[in-house]
């Protein structure tokens, strides 16, 4: 076979596919597209949709930085409910949140992020006198 043969047997190949590709594309979703299960062996998959509910928490202001390291993994309503704990619990969580999850966590920013989190309404609110 001559280069030019080649040649121009890709260029037929590359056609005939274009083709193709504007004909399934005019013919819209094909029926096994818009199906709600699929069946084989003797087992039938049925997709089902959920909706998941608002997010009606909120992190209170001055919360910049529980929103930049947390709110990616963490809702707010989970951050906001989480139970009472002190500087040095707050410090393993996020060593573990940071080595277990790879939350890029700056280590820098340890201290105010655990000041920002033992300063949480939930926190304080239910914090024993003595820490």
């Amino acid at each position: 076979m001559s280069k030019r043969t080649i040649a121009l047997s890709v260029l037929g190949l590359i056609a005939v596919l274009a083709v193709v590709w504007v004909v399934l594309l005019r013919s819209g979703p094909t029926e096994t597209a818009a199906a709600a299960g699929v069946s084989g062996g003797g087992v039938t998959l049925v997709s089902d949709q959920i909706t998941l509910p608002e997010e009606t928490a909120a992190l209170p202001a001055g919360s910049d930085l529980i929103t930049a390291n947390c709110t990616a993994c963490h809702s707010a309503e989970m951050i906001a409910t989480q139970p009472v704990l002190g500087a040095e619990q707050w410090q393993a969580t996020i060593d573990k949140m940071r080595t277990v999850y790879k939350a890029p966590i700056a280590p820098n920013d340890d201290k105010a992020l655990i000041a920002a989190l033992t300063a949480l309404p939930s926190q304080r609110a239910a914090a024993p006198a003595a820490r």
